[in-house]
């Protein structure tokens, strides 16, 4: 789970997200097969997806209360582990609806202190993209909330590819301009000295070179590699091929050759 953003979103309704997304990922879990792979990200079963989420929601819940970090416990096998995942839910909403939001907390992987605000939002992104993962094997994909899809944009260019693509970048040879068409939210992308950069765009005519149009969950499943296109949910207009370009920069690890972490 990546850490690193220095400014977010409130916790409300972060919070209602990520009950929502994890209640729905536990019901997905229970009803497949555990040890089949997730065709979204194959390098996950279904049962060590469910491990990787579970442990994520007990490692927040002692980061934010102090207490001992029991992610590393066993976990049940078969649908028990869809169980073990809503019993780390729980206590761990709860005591983010109780911290002082600019409560400084110590993310783990070396993030530093944060405020406490940031777990919520950065946990329904997480929990809510590796929903749909998990889905993927089953075939039934929930909507993804227009709110919650923008702020699984931002969560990527806020905390992706400032690591991951902040120099050595080849120029995609152009301007990508994403257009969320059922909310405000708009962003440009491009190389500039070897470093990706993004930014929210305005309204309005552009000169990018390539213009992809779609609902806010369609850009996101595209800015997070789950779904490119050529989709009929994605209007896309000019350069293919810078587009391509882009999506093939190591910004974000690739769902489909990256190892489970």
């Amino acid at each position: 789970m990546s850490t690193k953003s220095a400014a977010g979103p409130a916790p409300e309704p972060w919070l209602d997200h990520l009950r929502r997304e994890a209640e729905r990922f536990a019901a997905v879990v229970r009803r497949s097969p555990p040890q089949v792979h997730v065709p979204a990200y194959p390098d996950f079963t279904v049962h060590s997806l469910a491990v990787h989420i579970g442990r994520g929601l007990r490692t927040f819940h002692a980061i934010v209360t102090g207490g001992a970090d029991d992610s590393g416990a066993a976990v049940p096998e078969g649908p028990d582990a869809a169980d073990w995942v809503l019993a780390g839910l729980e206590p761990l909403v709860t005591v983010l609806s109780e911290v002082p939001p600019d409560k400084p907390v110590p993310f783990p992987h070396d993030a530093g202190d944060r405020p406490a605000r940031l777990i919520a939002p950065l946990l329904a992104v997480e929990v809510g993209v590796h929903r749909w993962d998990v889905e993927s094997v089953l075939g039934d994909h929930a909507p993804i909330p227009a709110d919650l899809a923008v702020q699984e944009v931002e969560s990527v260019f806020a905390n992706f590819v400032p690591r991951l693509a902040g120099s050595g970048v080849a120029d995609i040879g152009g301007t990508v301009l994403l257009r969320a068409a059922d909310t405000d939210a708009a962003w440009s992308v491009r190389v500039s000295d070897g470093r990706l950069t993004t930014e929210r765009a305005p309204a309005g005519p552009s000169s990018a070179s390539v213009v992809v149009a779609g609902a806010a969950q369609d850009i996101a499943l595209l800015v997070w590699k789950r779904a490119v296109p050529p989709r009929p949910e994605l209007d896309v207009t000019g350069s293919a091929d810078v587009l391509k370009r882009f999506l093939v920069t190591d910004y974000i690890p690739d769902p489909r050759t990256t190892p489970a972490h």
